[in-house]
């Protein structure tokens, strides 16, 4: 039980450290600006990889064609992913918005061997892409009109090379809410009040692809995503972290006409395959992100086992309850921060079941992602993210 009470204590301080850093990045972290001046803004391609999206890619079309971003500066190029749908018809038909829509087909068998399909079709599509600034996002996505404009007003300035915003998972009101949805939703919400405290401090831990921007230039100068092109997730996280590595800026877009909306998945069977599709990469981390990763999922780790130790009498009931207390109390008060940040209204009972039930589902996602396979859209994977190929079509790659 030493050894245990001593690993507790470790990884415990450990967490503490990193909830310190998002604590300072937040606190500090200057409110973006949107620029009105219509000249000064860069130019842009917006890059989307579909796959199989005829039903939703829709929603991000009209949002793509309602932004006040000057129309002669941005053009859009969509990525078709091995679709069996219409997702492609649907982009070409979109001649009347006055956006320069263009699509790119990528065919079965066609992303190489070990590869991640996600990147490799946002690669290709960003081969093809003229604009100064790269922005990705994802085709089940929608945003205000103001968006656009939000996210690359940074860009004005030379010094800034990465961007990254807030994503929410929202439902629309009229469709059906599982028990769950406001609880997915505040936890999709604090990994981006994470993600702003991180980079406000000078580390990029988290970043969402639905809501990124980076510098053509420098996507080229860092070899785009070749450090980890075979980890299945990370096209966001890690051409960020490559960004600040090799000296650029990354800022964070805390504006609420900056928001990317997203539905989220509809079954716990697909909440575990997303979560541990994100948890695949945290492995590759760069080393002082990967210590604090791994050592929040230790502590996570000893806080869940604490509890069947305690019953077992093994130790007292106080230090499972001290755990919990201390991991609520500290990340509601990050999280009351970042939501006054953000402009969003906080709920602490809410908030305290969704990180209640937080711990042990994430503890089982990233398990699955690092050491087990897991599927994503078809597409297999074993542990750290490996691409093995399509369910459907055979494929073994």
């Amino acid at each position: 039980m030493i050894l245990f009470y001593f690993f507790t204590w470790c990884t415990g301080l450990i967490y503490l450290a990193f909830l310190v850093i998002m604590f300072s990045g937040l606190k500090k972290m200057p409110r973006s600006l949107i620029s009105e001046d219509d000249e000064a803004l860069p130019t842009v391609t917006i890059v989307v990889a579909a796959r199989d999206e005829e039903t939703r890619i829709g929603r991000l079309l009209d949002s793509l064609e309602a932004q006040d971003y000057p129309r002669s500066k941005f053009n859009v190029i969509v990525v078709d992913d091995r679709s069996r749908d219409n997702t492609t018809d649907l982009v070409k038909k979109r001649k009347n918005g006055g956006v320069r829509f263009a699509t790119l087909k990528i065919r079965d068998g066609e992303t190489p061997v070990g590869r991640a399909p996600k990147k490799y079709a946002l690669a290709r599509g960003i081969e093809k892409a003229d604009g100064e600034i790269i922005v990705t996002t994802d085709a089940d996505c929608w945003m205000s009109s103001r968006w656009l404009r939000a996210l690359v007003s940074p860009f004005i300035d030379p010094d800034i090379h990465g961007a990254t915003g807030v994503s929410r998972f929202i439902r629309p009101e009229n469709d059906p809410k599982p028990w769950w949805s406001d609880y997915e939703s505040l936890e999709h919400l604090f990994y981006s009040v994470a993600a702003a405290g991180a980079i406000g401090a000078g580390h990029v831990f988290n970043a969402h692809g639905s809501n990124l921007a980076a510098r053509r230039s420098v996507y080229d100068r860092v070899g785009g995503y070749s450090s980890n092109k075979k980890v299945v997730s990370g096209d966001d996280v890690f051409l960020l972290q490559d960004i600040a590595e090799h000296g650029g800026k990354v800022v964070f877009i805390d504006r609420r006409e900056g928001y990317v909306y997203s539905q989220p998945v509809d079954t716990i069977q697909e909440w575990v395959n997303q979560r541990a599709r994100w948890s695949s990469k945290g492995f590759y981390y760069p080393p002082f992100l990967r210590y604090l990763v791994v050592g929040t999922f230790a502590f996570y780790t000893a806080m869940v086992l604490s509890i069947p130790l305690a019953i077992m009498r093994r130790f007292s009931p106080a230090l499972p309850v001290f755990l919990i207390a201390s991991k609520l109390m500290t990340e509601s008060m990050l999280m009351r921060l970042g939501s006054h940040r953000f402009g969003e209204d906080f709920s602490l009972i809410k908030f305290l079941i969704t990180q209640t039930l937080h711990s042990p589902a994430i503890l089982y996602a990233g398990m699955r992602g690092q050491f087990f396979s897991f599927t994503w859209k078809g597409d297999r994977y074993r542990g750290a993210g490996t691409y093995l190929g399509n369910e459907n079509s055979g494929d073994d790659k």
